[in-house]
């Protein structure tokens, strides 16, 4: 009925792969984490840095054209003053009451005329560090004035940009001489509302405060990336311990010890973590119990296996000894002869089952029609003795239902199903098969006492045999899980459907012939 294949059973050598470099989860993370964090406050710090030069210089050339159009109004009336006073003569001074608003010669230029003088009071307030020039509409400069220390390169022999300042437009430019950055704006010069030139106002870039705003930016990122790294630190700690615990657990299950110590439950909040310690208990509480079933298997073997050995021996030995004779002898031999019978099938079930297992199950599938089937099964058992107080009922089916199948196989599957009835002391047993869905069920219910919810996860378990002491007294826990090998070999399925402490029901489902 099963075919091994001498090569999957040869002994194969198990090799360790390669491990590459692996580095601590916490200081994998909590380094990437910083990494990114400060490049992401690097990109922020930079565009910080670029905004605020940005508005520092904004500032200030705002607040050099609000200067430049006061510088505009107040000469329109010094002029209108001046035209108003025109018999005064007004003439060069370098007194201390009077302050000189003429084109002063420096280094970039000089002026051999005479220049127009004015009253100290009219002249307005300039800070220091301020230069301004006063062009007409030709471009020849009408009125200069400068009270910077340092103005190389910023003094304007020409005006820039004359057509659209006349034009009403203001000018903006940052200029860059051998004294440092200046800021210069260009105003058109009102007269009476009129543009009768131009105003071309300059005042040095003050850029002192930037180095200190930027080095408290970089302070900031830096406190910044350490508070978040001491944060992801602690964050991974509190995510890894109870990785950890579980990489020590998994260890210790892997050297045979399936009762680790693993995390409390109730101090773990993330429910990722939850789930997988929830999952590695229940699957150490799996090992456990197939541990157990092992156990328990090895010495039902040996139990098994001692006794018809040890009654075989004992009746020979009363045989070649002449302890008994005659009849007597012959039914000792008969005896020996079922004894050994029963050893064989066992073995031949173990066997069975591993070839099973390896998938290695031969399937000759033929049309079975269910009616004749289930009868001739039905007729078997009943010419079995543990059957003959056994009420077997079977539903009426249609005539042409039947199904693709092994026939040994459907065989064996009933006869185990309908074996476990008896053992769990059923007096009726009910067979229904019917149609659902373009498929083939068949129940098997039974008015047993049925199974105990603890042992209903592990029935299609091998070698499982319950928790009696009876069942444990009652073959090799092979029945169920060799059904289930043979159901799905033939592309069918075998479950539990219900179970109480008045009946079970198997179900059975099989594919039908359309």
């Amino acid at each position: 009925m099963f075919t091994k294949s001498p090569d999957k059973f040869k002994p194969k050598l198990i090799t360790k792969r390669p491990q590459s470099a692996t580095v601590p989860l916490v200081r994998y993370w909590t380094w990437r984490y910083v990494m990114i964090l400060l490049i992401m406050l690097t990109g922020i710090g930079l565009f910080g840095m670029y905004w605020i030069q940005k508005n520092t210089q904004e500032q200030q050339f705002q607040l050099l054209e609000a200067r430049s159009t006061l510088m505009t109004d107040t000469f329109s009336k010094m002029d209108q003053l001046l035209q108003s006073n025109s018999s005064a003569s007004v003439t060069p001074s370098h007194s201390s009451v009077e302050k000189p608003i003429v084109p002063i010669p420096t280094e970039n230029n000089s002026i051999s005329e005479p220049a127009i003088s004015v009253p100290a009071q009219l002249v307005p307030d300039i800070p220091d560090g301020y230069l301004f020039q006063i062009f007409d509409q030709t471009g020849a400069m009408i009125y200069y004035f400068s009270n910077a220390n340092d103005e190389k390169g910023v003094y304007l022999q020409a005006p820039p940009h004359q057509s659209e300042v006349l034009a009403g437009k203001k000018i903006r430019e940052l200029v860059n001489t051998e004294s440092g950055k200046w800021l210069r704006v260009a105003v058109p010069f009102l007269i009476n509302n009129k543009i009768s030139g131009t105003l071309h106002m300059s005042a040095k870039y003050n850029e002192d405060r930037l180095p200190q705003l930027y080095g408290l930016i970089v302070l900031t990122i830096g406190l910044i990336a350490l508070c978040g790294w001491a944060v992801v630190y602690v964050l991974s700690r509190s995510l890894t311990r109870p990785l950890i615990q579980l990489g020590h657990a998994a260890n210790a299950v892997s050297h045979g010890n399936y009762t680790p110590d693993l995390p409390d439950l109730g101090q773990v909040k993330e429910e990722e973590i939850r789930e997988l310690i929830q999952s590695f208990h229940e699957m150490t509480d799996r090992l456990n119990q197939l541990e157990r079933m092992r156990t328990d298997l090895l010495a039902g073997v040996s139990h098994e296996l001692r006794t018809p050995v040890t009654s075989i021996r004992g009746m020979l030995q009363a045989i070649n000894e002449g302890v008994v004779t005659g009849r007597k002898a012959d039914e000792f031999i008969q005896i020996g002869l079922n004894e050994a019978k029963r050893l064989q099938e066992m073995v031949n079930n173990l066997l069975d089952f591993a070839s099973m297992e390896s998938g290695e199950i031969y399937v000759e599938r033929a049309t079975i029609a269910i009616h004749p089937f289930v009868d001739e099964v039905v007729k078997q058992v009943r010419s079995i003795p543990a059957f003959s107080s056994i009420s077997i009922e079977v539903d009426v089916c249609p005539a042409d239902l039947a199904c693709l199948y092994d026939v040994t196989h459907l065989k064996q599957i009933f006869f185990n199903l309908l074996n476990n009835s008896v053992m769990a002391s059923a007096s009726h047993i009910r067979i229904t098969p019917r149609k659902v869905n373009e498929q083939l069920i068949i129940e098997f219910t039974d008015n047993g006492k049925g199974i105990s919810d603890d042992e209903v996860p592990f029935i299609f378990e091998r070698y499982y045999r319950g928790n009696s002491r009876h069942k444990k007294k009652q073959g090799l826990g092979l029945g169920l899980p060799i059904c289930r090998l043979l159901a799905e070999a033939n592309g069918g399925t075998i479950e539990l459907k219900q179970t109480a402490p008045t009946g079970t029901i198997f179900c059975v489902t099989l594919p039908v012939i359309k």
